[in-house]
């Protein structure tokens, strides 16, 4: 007993601590308008370059290492059960009321991994054009596009990493198809969770590696445009059905019924304050995803008791701002090229490969259901396959009507 009381004591030490030392600015009350977050790759180069100045900003700030700890903190809360999407909506959130605190007209874009998903290597997000890709051989280090050479300082001193799972490539990740397939066959908010974590997001994770694939992740910028698609994907789930906005189902992390007004961790608001991304406080939408109507959102009667400091931006006396592992970066500096619109070349005589399995050791490590993942992964294998026979289709056609020419 006494040891559970030591840790619940460090919980709770950690998470004042963080709240004390980190900025916490309130939800707004209302919207004043409604954004719109976009796929990075449809971002003119002016938006772009002006996205990237502001999470330079926010790492020279220690802000990354902020949010690679909060998340680490309270990884097992928030992973493997039905706090997964709301939290994760409010952390994006977070993040993007700093990113507007420093330039108020930037929104967080979502990376749009399955453009790419047969070979993600090839995805100009990955490259020295955006946020760069593999780490460096021997230390892993990112060293082209918008985060090269960074520095952090969470959980220890290093440079921002990544290994990718195959040494040079990640490995597939999951089609958009597959994703659908998920969204039309499952019903409750527990299944989509499940189902959505435990195959489509996990796979990116564990493809990027390095740091990518810690429970401290946010110290990579990637992290949220990654977790942007989730919630995209979470968005258009709910956009099929009014009442996705106001209810939810599942357990926490101790098997406690998640509701509405259950509190998600560290930010002690209800989850159901998260349900819509067009509610107060969120006020954003996706460029291809339906509004939820207003009438369908959650209410509340009161905004819950929580400890929301709102320290000034430009303070950063407790944050020790990470160090470069080499030169630093020119702030001004921005990635070079023109290739916003790369094109994925396939070579159309060869079959698709779906992603290869998640281990064991690397699920249980992340808190994620390895059951779960082992049904998503002959979901996706049975996909990439009918995706396979039906090219087939279409090359035999082709030949043939070549041939009767």
């Amino acid at each position: 007993m006494f040891k559970y009381i030591c840790i619940l004591l460090a919980v709770i030490a950690t998470e004042v601590i963080a709240k004390s030392m980190f900025p916490m600015p309130r939800l707004p009350n209302s919207c004043s308008q409604i954004s719109v977050r976009r796929d990075i790759i449809s971002l003119p180069q002016d938006e772009l370059l002006r996205f990237i100045r502001v999470v330079r900003e926010m790492h020279r700030r220690g802000w990354m290492d902020g949010f690679g700890s909060m998340h680490d903190h309270i990884s097992h809360q928030i992973h493997g059960n039905e706090q997964f999407f709301a939290w994760h909506r409010r952390f994006l959130r977070h993040f993007e009321i700093l990113m507007q605190e420093i330039d108020p007209g930037v929104m967080l874009p979502y990376w749009n991994w399955g453009t790419y998903w047969q070979s993600p290597v090839a995805d100009p997000v990955l490259t020295g054009a955006y946020f760069g890709g593999n780490g460096r051989p021997g230390d892993n280090c990112v060293v082209e596009g918008a985060q090269a050479r960074w520095g952090r300082n969470y959980p220890t001193r290093n440079c921002l990493t990544r290994r990718f799972r195959y040494g040079a490539t990640t490995g597939a990740f999951w089609p958009m198809r597959a994703v659908r397939d998920v969204m039309n066959t499952a019903k409750t908010h527990a299944q989509f969770r499940s189902r959505i974590e435990n195959g489509a997001h996990g796979i990116v994770h564990l493809g990027l590696g390095g740091d990518f694939e810690t429970m401290y992740a946010p110290v990579d910028v990637l992290f949220f445009m990654h977790h942007a698609m989730i919630d995209k994907i979470w968005a258009e789930w709910q956009s099929r059905d009014p009442l996705r906005y106001r209810n939810v189902d599942g357990y926490d992390s101790q098997r406690i019924p998640v509701t509405a007004n259950s509190l998600m961790p560290f930010y002690s608001e209800e989850v159901g304050t998260a349900l819509a991304t067009n509610g107060p406080g969120y006020c954003y939408v996706y460029d291809d995803v339906p509004a939820a109507p207003s009438g369908a959102m959650f209410r509340t009667s009161r905004r819950a008791n929580f400890a929301a400091f709102k320290a000034a931006v430009n303070n950063t006396s407790e944050q020790q701002a990470p160090e470069a592992v080499a030169d630093s970066d020119d702030a001004t500096d921005v990635p070079a090229g023109n290739e916003f619109h790369v094109k994925h070349a396939f070579n159309d005589t060869m079959d698709f490969r779906p992603p290869s399995p998640m281990s064991t050791e690397w699920l249980r490590g992340r808190h994620m259901d390895v059951a779960e993942a082992a049904r998503m992964q002959a979901l996706v294998n049975n996909v990439v396959a009918q995706i396979n026979t039906e090219r087939r289709q279409q090359r035999a056609a082709a030949a043939a009507a070549a041939a009767a020419v």
